[in-house]
This record gives structure tokens, C-alpha cells and sequence, in this order.
């Protein structure tokens, strides 16, 4: 499915990143008001963390809107959100302190939401069943996550980065392992946006339970291209659809828990 409806991008040029940031704007200034809209005057939610993150994008083959995004912050595990606002135990770690970590952040997508939960019941059938309407945009927005995350795995691996944490809710952790993804809690909860807790993961070896339990799942995930660069889709393009983020999109749908 995500091949097949979705284009992942890594965001390295300056269009690129503007998207990044406009997705981000609409959903967490304007949907969630988790930032002061006027914070950013030129409608791009943007912060210090930036200038070190990896970006990532989501477009639909279908209609072509930009539908979702997520970073990568990479620095050293101190210098990174998560040992900011909680207790990191891996930061006392000599291995993993001194080799590049990277936290996955602001993730965010324009689709409507239902819960999460139904994802993960439909991607352990083994038998395809018809998806009613009401459900259709919590399949999407699960997928988009899914390949966001996936997208962001491969990035490390091309990066040599083996360890990368979350500061997410219990409930949303819960669901990532439902799905096969390996993650430890390594740290005291906190409060910031909701109760959160940091979370570490091995993007290498962190997806034999993903394999055993949904194989077609895990074969989407793992595919070879789980990205291109957007600096190929620019010269692809003639003229970008800046537009396509913006115009008559209604600020609706997920800003996660990261």
C-alpha cells in the first residue's frame, strides 16, 4: 500500500523543507495549539532543533496534496529534546554517548483520525476486508506513520545511526510494539504535552517481532526505496505545487505524540 499511494521524500532543499515546516504549522500552531501561531509570522513552524534533523515528507500519488511529516534530530543523546525535558538513562551510557543518536519528532499528518487501535487490529488480519469510510482516514493516517518511521529507519542505517528515542505516551508505545517495533523505556515519565516517556530503539535489529507477526507489513516497511530525495522531485517538476500544502487544507488529523 504505501508504494503503491505514496510518495516519502527527504526534504534536502529549501522547497522541500518549506512544505516540512507548513505541514508542521497547520498542525501543531493551527490544529493543536501546541505552538503560538504568532510565533511564526511566515506560517512555517520552525525551532532550534532544525538545523541538525533530517526532514521527511508525504505525498499522495493520487491526488498530489502533501499529507504528512516527521524529523529526525541527530546529536549526541544530551543534546537531544528527550534528555531535556526527561532523565535519560542511556546518556550515562559510554557506548551509546559516544556515537551519533537521533530522536524522531514532530510527527504530523492532515488526515482525519479514529483510533489507533483499528490500525492495528487490520494489519494483523491475515484475510483483507473491505474498510468502511468512517475508518478510512485512521488506515491512512496510520500508513503515513508507518512509512514515515520506516523512511526515517533507513536514513539511519544509510547514516550509520543505531539508536534513535521517542518521548512519547504510553498508550501511542503500547501501540508501536502491537506493531513489532522494539522499544525500551529508558527514563522517568514527564509531563510535556500529556504525560510522555522516553523510549529507545535499535533501528537495526528492532523489527523480528514485526516480522513474525505481520510479514507483508514488515516487506512494506523494509522496502528498498522507503524514500528519494525531494531535490530528484524538483527536477522532475517543472514548477513546485507549494500550493499543495496549503490553500484550502483543513489543519485536521494527527500531531503525534513525539
Amino acid at each position: 500500500m504505501l508504494e503503491q499511494e505514496y510518495d516519502f521524500y527527504l526534504a534536502d532543499t529549501d522547497a522541500g523543507k518549506s512544505i516540512h515546516y507548513s505541514l508542521r504549522y497547520q498542525v501543531y500552531c493551527l490544529r493543536e495549539r501546541f505552538e503560538d501561531p504568532s510565533g511564526h509570522p511566515n506560517y512555517l513552524e520552525r525551532d532550534e532543533y532544525d538545523d541538525t534533523s533530517a526532514h521527511f515528507i508525504v505525498r499522495s500519488r493520487v491526488s498530489g496534496d502533501w499529507l504528512g511529516a516527521m524529523r529526525l534530530i541527530i546529536a549526541p543523546v544530551q543534546k537531544l529534546p528527550v534528555s531535556k525535558f526527561s532523565s535519560v538513562g542511556p546518556a550515562n551510557d559510554s557506548a551509546i554517548a559516544r556515537t551519533k543518536a537521533a530522536e524522531a519528532s514532530r510527527l504530523c499528518t492532515l488526515l482525519p483520525t479514529s483510533p489507533r487501535a483499528d490500525f492495528v487490529t487490520r494489519a494483523n488480519q491475515t484475510q483483507k476486508a473491505p474498510v468502511s469510510s468512517c475508518h478510512r482516514g485512521t488506515l491512512q493516517t496510520s500508513w503515513l506513520a508507518i512509512g514515515l518511521i520506516g523512511a526515517a529507519r533507513q536514513y539511519c542505517l544509510k547514516h550509520e545511526i543505531l539508536h534513535c528515542f521517542f518521548l512519547i505516551s504510553d498508550p501511542l508505545a503500547r501501540m508501536l510494539r502491537r506493531l513489532g517495533m522494539e522499544i525500551e523505556p529508558v527514563g522517568s515519565p514527564c509531563l510535556h504535552r500529556g504525560w510522555r516517556r522516553p523510549y529507545i530503539h535499535n533501528v537495526k535489529t528492532g523489527y523480528q517481532e514485526m516480522l513474525k507477526r505481520s510479514p507483508e507489513l514488515y516487506k512494506d516497511f523494509c522496502r528498498p526505496t522507503a524514500y528519494v530525495r525531494f531535490s530528484r522531485y524538483e527536477r522532475a517538476e517543472e514548477a513546485l505545487p507549494l500550493a499543495a500544502c496549503g490553500g484550502d487544507h483543513q489543519p485536521i488529523g494527527l500531531a503525534s505524540s513525539f
